[in-house]
């Protein structure tokens, strides 16, 4: 019986947004957010430059190879006072070839370095870790909300719909004196209204596709799809609230990775006194020198093999107090980090509490929503039967059929704002995996749900 209801309340003229073919899935706006987000992006290139990072630093303790060589055309004029040599002209060309090594033996400065290093690949790993977390619930946000626009146009239009028919039927009683013209004035400004409404819900449909468009970068191949009626309510995680932020502060990536720029700038401290310590390097060169004429007048040409081994000290004396301000420079900077990570550990704290009490007051709207449906099919079967004994108007069957209409809204409203909820109260956490947005993608359908099939699924 409720089926032909609603069968007939499309067949009254409400008015249906045509639905595409087959929807884009949200993995699919997923991979083209990933591929087009700046930010996760940003996460990942910062990623790659402290990779490049941390190997610059370890070569810091590698051997430093240098060559060299040149080949210089000389010209040389020779005259020496109170000499009975006479003055002398030397064309020639001059060859040098030089190979140096300089192995660190002790800099204290690059042990740390290479240490302060993996910290920040490790924060760049976390960063990045956080940023693919805020990308999926960013995205799951703005595919909802963009969804539940979509749902607000296609009421509207079906208020429109139902509107202008109560203004026909009212217009009809004008004429033929049942009605009154008061009635018919307000029957014909709530018609303007619901005008005006589908104009608003059309527009914030549009401000809404624009944000999934900045997520993924273009949604020309966005096709959004229905919620299921075979709804599945998720609870949230059967640990307490209290027991749940813990385990947030321990495995946010977010306060992972401030945890890890604490420990990047407590290396920079010991990096930078490391400068006032004493260096110790071995150095070794090879020079070989060529020149076809001696330095003076009538010497003969050269060869010069010159070879050297050994060990080389420098002890840092005064700096002008350059190093001394890098050293109080570096523990302003890891206090900072210090509260950075406070902050982090706040915001996972704030980030968790506002997700878990949305998604408690969410399912109490779900619950009152599939109370408001049930109510509306009911109103919907007796305004019909109403209807066809007499005892009800058409006015009374498409007022009950709108009733019906707004619960379906507000029922699928209540539903996005729970998936919403537990998807931030998982990233928050650092705990969103493929195994969520799969079964959120189970939700999806390409048509529209039946009210009686999602009663029905209850």
């Amino acid at each position: 019986m409720r089926r032909s209801i609603v069968g007939r309340c499309a067949a009254l003229g409400l008015l249906f947004l045509a639905p595409p073919a087959a929807g884009q899935t949200f993995t699919d706006a997923l991979e083209l957010a990933r591929s087009n987000e700046p930010t996760y992006l940003s996460a990942q290139a910062n990623l790659d430059a402290s990779v490049e990072k941390s190997k610059q630093a370890f070569a810091g303790l590698l051997p430093q190879v240098t060559a060299s060589a040149n080949v210089n055309s000389n010209r040389r004029n020779y005259l020496t006072d109170d000499s009975p040599i006479p003055p002398a002209t030397d064309d020639y060309l001059s060859r040098n070839r030089q190979i140096s090594i300089t192995q660190p033996l002790w800099r204290h400065q690059n042990y740390v370095a290479a240490r302060q290093a993996s910290a920040v690949v490790a924060q760049a790993s976390f960063q990045l870790a956080s940023a693919e977390q805020e990308l999926i619930a960013k995205l799951a946000a703005a595919w909802c909300d963009t969804m539940l626009a979509r749902d607000t146009v296609l009421y509207a239009s079906r208020q429109v719909a139902a509107t202008k028919q109560q203004w026909e039927i009212l217009r009809r009683g004008a004429q033929l004196g049942t009605a009154s013209a008061p009635a018919l004035e307000e029957a014909r400004a709530k018609h303007e209204q619901a005008l005006s409404e589908q104009v608003s819900a059309e527009m914030d449909l549009h401000v809404k596709s624009a944000v999934i468009e900045q997520i993924v970068g273009s949604s020309t191949s966005i096709r959004l799809p229905f919620l299921s009626s075979q709804f599945k309510l998720r609870e949230l995680p059967a640990e307490s609230l209290d027991r749940w932020i813990e385990d947030a502060e321990r495995s946010s990536p977010a306060v992972l990775a401030a945890d890890q720029a604490l420990s990047a700038a407590s290396e920079e401290i010991r990096k930078q006194r490391a400068g006032h310590a004493p260096t110790l390097d071995l150095v070794g060169s090879y020079s070989y020198t060529e020149q076809p004429v001696g330095n003076f007048p009538g010497q003969n040409g050269y060869e010069i093999k010159h070879s050297i081994v050994g060990i080389q000290l420098s002890i840092p004396l005064y700096s002008g107090g350059g190093q001394s301000a890098k050293v109080g420079e570096a523990v302003a900077v890891r206090e900072r980090a210090r509260h950075d990570l406070e902050a982090a550990r706040r915001g996972v704290r704030l980030a968790t509490k506002q997700a878990w009490f949305l998604w408690q007051a969410g399912k109490a709207r779900y619950g009152a929503a599939l109370q408001a449906v049930k109510s509306g099919l009911l109103a919907l079967e007796a305004a019909s039967v109403g209807k066809r004994s007499g005892l009800r108007t058409e006015l009374d069957f498409l007022q009950a059929s709108l009733q019906l209409e707004g619960a379906r809204r507000d029922l699928n409203k209540s539903r996005y704002e729970m998936i919403v909820s537990l998807f931030r109260f998982k990233a928050a956490a650092g705990q969103l995996s493929d195994s969520d947005i799969q079964a959120l993608e189970k939700e999806f359908s390409d048509r529209e749900a039946n009210l009686t099939d999602l009663m029905a699924s209850r």
